[in-house]
């Protein structure tokens, strides 16, 4: 709970249901990813679990979104909401510092969000050095940075195996 993970979605999204946290470390980076413990909730073979499955994911259109779980959980309890104590099942991985993969354990926890980022908050302030965006996000500015830096650093070793980037 003393993490500093942050949801990084867009302006409109609704559900919250993946953070991250990075830290450098001697070997290289640290990077947690969280998700929404929603199977803590909806219990396999439940009537709940049988609908979702039926629903597949969820969908979303341009004024309106289809959940494939009831709002109450998309949106309450598995939505990774600033200040509120949110189960999760979590990926602690160890990268090297050019951003190979190095290894990776799992575990379920119990998180605080930090924050509610938005692309466009995260963009201005890392990408366009806007002092606004930056004073607005200063507490988190050190970790986003290390973030964008092993996010670049994978993004290289893609790239050279080959792997495509659609915008």
């Amino acid at each position: 709970r003393d993490i500093d993970f942050v949801t990084i979605d867009g302006e409109d999204a609704r559900d919250f249901d993946d953070a991250i946290y990075v830290e450098q470390t001697s070997a290289g980076y640290r990077l947690l990813v969280a998700i929404a413990d929603v199977g803590h909730y909806v219990r396999q073979g439940s009537a709940l679990d049988n609908e979702a499955r039926l629903r597949g994911n969820s969908y979303y259109f341009p004024r309106s979104v289809e959940p494939m779980l009831p709002e109450a959980l998309s949106n309450g309890l598995c939505s990774l909401r600033p200040d509120r104590p949110r189960l999760v099942m979590a990926a602690d991985m160890q990268f090297a510092p050019d951003g190979a993969f190095r290894d990776a354990s799992f575990y379920q926890g119990v998180i605080k969000s930090k924050a509610r980022l938005t692309y466009t908050q995260v963009q201005q302030a890392l990408l366009l050095n806007q002092p606004d965006a930056q004073k607005e996000l200063a507490p988190l500015l050190p970790m986003l940075r290390q973030a964008e830096t092993l996010a670049r650093a994978i993004a290289v070793l893609r790239t050279n195996r080959g792997s495509l980037d659609f915008d």
